[in-house]
Order: C-alpha cells, then sequence, then structure tokens
C-alpha cells in the first residue's frame, strides 16, 4: 500500500528524510509517487527531479530517468554529474548516438564525476555501436590498475568472438574484484561457448545459491503455491544478481544436453523471479 502525506502539511525536512527512508528500504515506487507531486506543486525542484532521476533509473525506467536529468542537465548545464545521468539513462535505452552526444558536453577533467567514469560510459556507448575499435582505444586509457579495464578487454574480445582471450580477461577480473555475478556469468558464457558446460555450471550454481541466499526478497525457488508473492519488478537490485542471465543459459545447457526437464525448470525459475 502506497503511503500518501499531505504536501501542504509536511515539512521539507520531515518529507526529505521520508523520501530517503522509501529509497533506503527500496521502496522507489512509493518516493516517485510522493516525488512527483511534489514536482508539479514546486516546479522545476532541483531535490525532487534530482531523486525522481535517482529512484527511476534504479526501477529500470530509463525513460522517465532520461527526462528527469535532462531537464537536470538544461536547468544546471554547470553540473556534469547530472550530464553524465543523463548519458547512463540514454545508454541504457540503447540510445547510443544521444547518449554520445550528451558526453561530448562533459569535460573530462571535470572534479564532479569519479576519475574514469566519461571514459567508461563512453568505451561502453562505443561497445553497443559494435564500434570495437573505438571502444577499444577507450577501454586502454583507463589506468592499468583499474579492475575495469580488464574486464572491458575481456568484452571487447569477446564480441569478437575471441572467447579464450577472454575467458582469461574474467578468470583475472574474478581474482582482482573478488565474487561478483555479471562477472561470474560472463565466464559461465566463455564456458558455455567453448562447450565447456560443465564448467559453464560451475559458475551458474554459483550465481544462483548467491541470489537466493542473499536476495530472499526474490523468492527463488521458494514454492509458492497458495501464497501471494508480490512482484519485485524489473529491479536493479535483479539485475546486479544476474539471476535471469543464469537461468536463461542453464536453460540453454540443458537444451543442448536434451535435458528438457531441466530446462523446462530453469525457464520456469526465470518467471519466479520477475
Amino acid at each position: 500500500m502506497n503511503v500518501r502525506i499531505s504536501s501542504g502539511r509536511i515539512k521539507q525536512g520531515d518529507y526529505t528524510r521520508q523520501v530517503y527512508t522509501w529509497i533506503k528500504f527500496g521502496q522507489y515506487k512509493e518516493a516517485i509517487s510522493f516525488l512527483t507531486e511534489q514536482s508539479l506543486i514546486n516546479h522545476n525542484s532541483r531535490e525532487a527531479l534530482s531523486l525522481l532521476g535517482y529512484c527511476f533509473y534504479m526501477i529500470q525506467d530509463f525513460a522517465n530517468a532520461a527526462l528527469s536529468y535532462e531537464s537536470l542537465s538544461s536547468l544546471y548545464p554547470d553540473n556534469d554529474n547530472y550530464k553524465l545521468n543523463y548519458a547512463r539513462s540514454l545508454y541504457q535505452l540503447c540510445s547510443f548516438d544521444d547518449a554520445l552526444r550528451v558526453t561530448l558536453t562533459i569535460d573530462n577533467r571535470s572534479t564532479m564525476i569519479e576519475k574514469g567514469q566519461l571514459v567508461k560510459l563512453q568505451s561502453v556507448i562505443k561497445y553497443g555501436q559494435d564500434d570495437l575499435t573505438a571502444a577499444r582505444s577507450l577501454i586502454d586509457q583507463l589506468a592499468a590498475d583499474d579492475p575495469d579495464r580488464e574486464v572491458n578487454q575481456g568484452c571487447v574480445l569477446y564480441k569478437e568472438s575471441r572467447y579464450e582471450e577472454a575467458l582469461t580477461k574474467f578468470l583475472n577480473g574474478l581474482t582482482i574484484e573478488g565474487y561478483k555475478p555479471d562477472l561470474s556469468y560472463n565466464v559461465a558464457l566463455c564456458y558455455y561457448q567453448l562447450k565447456q558446460y560443465p564448467l559453464a555450471m560451475k559458475y551458474i550454481g554459483d550465481i544462483i545459491e548467491k541470489g537466493i541466499r542473499d536476495h530472499p526478497e526474490l523468492s527463488v525457488g521458494m514454492t509458492t503455491e497458495g501464497i501471494e508473492v508480490r512482484s519485485v519488478g524489473n529491479t536493479i537490485t535483479l539485475h546486479e544478481t544476474a539471476l535471469v542471465e543464469a537461468f536463461n543459459l542453464k536453460a540453454a545447457i540443458e537444451y543442448q544436453n536434451k535435458n528438457m526437464a531441466a530446462a523446462q525448470e530453469a525457464l520456469t525459475d526465470i518467471f519466479n523471479v520477475h
């Protein structure tokens, strides 16, 4: 049930605390509902627009996130963070040309954004455009000790179908960064392409096991007959677990192994985490 607060009877400090409480506990839709009301009352409120952009991004509503950050970028053209988040939202929408155009308005020496973030974003945009030469050139500009350099090089190698080289990069990334679901998925995918299915399943199993343990709210592996389960939606949390991708890959491997029952079970599990 959404909490509704009368905007005319609450002090700013109070509603700010309430919004941040919603955000802290992942109640982004509640925050969005209230912030939308606030932005209508206080037209172009910087705080409301900024929080709206963040909340929309966290529920993967990238179209509305882009609109929020576009407004902020127009209202505050000297703020490179807003431009960076606007470009990120456009990238997630696969609007690669527009995303690149926005990044070109950002000063690479800006102290507002973390070092290397602009180059990383430009490299993934070029990757999305299949301009692998430009993507590799940008990745090579990253600091040698930046763990994303190794991983992103692996992504380019994978797209070039150089699976063994990509696998080496991803395994090095795991050694440097420790367990990360998306990186483990990349390793599993390389093993799949190399037809080393048992090794692929090992990494898939790790993703699923840790996803179940660390995010019980996703209800993975739970029996739900007769129980109403609230959908978690298409959230950043769900995306970061790589569970959907892992179950998809598991189904593909079981299909290759002609184990149709296990393949169907993996596909059913995908729907359970949506």
